[in-house]
């Protein structure tokens, strides 16, 4: 049995073994160079992603092309365009490797197959929703009261040293503002 995967779902729900098994059955290790795209917009994606390790983000492109970073996505997170899956529609949204990622790639088709045989995971399945919910409720929450540098300090918490693995430019167009806004915030942080 893969450590990994057991502790993962133990993030949700207690498991037994055979039933680790089984999820086991649906992912797949893979390794994500920084930089590379896991799920395009306009793509009908049918795969979530567990992170082990690295860095993710989702980001939207608008008709300029110009990037806006919606989330970052850290070990232990889920990853993908799961509203797109849900609904069987094209992403909005493209996710893409900002450093190396590893962890592993699950069919979201067999997980809800899962789901509607045996009830544990359709609880695993709630919990996970819960804590995606949980966590964009956070990120609407924190874009719409909180100022840039009070992101950038969540951001910190949450990620201590995000400024040491991904580029500045992926930093401020997560906390909607230019680089040398975020070189200003980082500069007064730093002299208090």
């Amino acid at each position: 049995m893969n450590d990994d995967i057991k502790n993962f779902v133990h993030l949700f729900i207690d498991l037994p073994d055979h039933l680790i098994s089984i999820f086991e059955g649906i992912v797949t290790f893979i390794e994500l160079e920084p930089y590379e795209i896991f799920t395009k917009k306009d793509e009908y994606p049918n795969d979530f992603f567990i992170i082990k390790t690295g860095i993710m983000r989702s980001y939207l492109l608008n008709e300029k092309g110009a990037e806006t970073t919606r989330a970052f996505f850290i070990s232990g997170d889920i990853s993908g365009a799961n509203s797109a899956m849900m609904q069987k529609i094209p992403s909005e949204v493209n996710y893409q490797a900002l450093t190396n990622v590893t962890g592993y790639k699950g069919d979201f088709d067999k997980l809800i197959e899962l789901t509607l045989k045996y009830k544990e995971f359709s609880i695993f399945y709630i919990k996970a929703l819960e804590n995606a919910y949980l966590i964009a409720e956070e990120l609407l929450l924190n874009i719409s009261t909180l100022t840039s540098t009070e992101r950038y300090i969540a951001l910190k918490k949450r990620i201590p040293n995000i400024d040491k693995l991904i580029t500045q430019r992926y930093i401020a167009s997560y906390l909607n503002i230019s680089p040398v806004q975020l070189s200003r915030i980082k500069k007064k942080l730093n002299n208090q």
